[in-house]
């Protein structure tokens, strides 16, 4: 169908749309008692957000705001790497006492980290599942 490649790239993309249409609407499938993909699919009717809506932490939560390389920045001056998939984005964190700290993203707990470790320059400081 869409193979020998069309001329430019418009016409290759009316081929391709061609192609679907039948694909979807017109060819029957045997697994689907004859029927086509288009008549075996159901909309979601759940809506879709366009935009995702800021999150409020709790009031006794710190918000720090991850950085571009995935860390969050601790008294101006230590850093804790969370990860890179949250550059940009907004952490909570709550005290537990004796200097550890809990984490979270919206409500999802990330992890620990001990702000007495951050003190030692030779160690980089990650977050940690079972310091508790």
């Amino acid at each position: 169908m869409c193979k020998p490649s069309a001329y430019d790239l418009k016409a290759q993309k009316r081929r391709l749309n061609r192609f679907v249409k039948e694909y979807n609407h017109v060819r029957p499938r045997e697994a689907l008692d004859l029927g086509t993909p288009a008549s075996a699919h159901s909309f979601s009717t759940r809506p879709f957000p366009e935009k995702i809506l800021n999150f409020d932490y709790e009031s006794e939560m710190r918000v720090l705001k991850v950085t571009k390389n995935g860390a969050i920045r601790w008294k101006s001056y230590y850093w804790v790497y969370l990860t890179a998939a949250l550059m940009g984005k907004y952490v909570g964190i709550q005290e537990l006492g004796n200097g550890i700290w809990r984490v979270f993203y919206r409500n999802v707990f990330l992890g620990y980290f001990n702000e007495n470790e951050l003190r030692t320059k030779e160690k980089s400081v990650r977050l940690e599942t079972n310091l508790v």
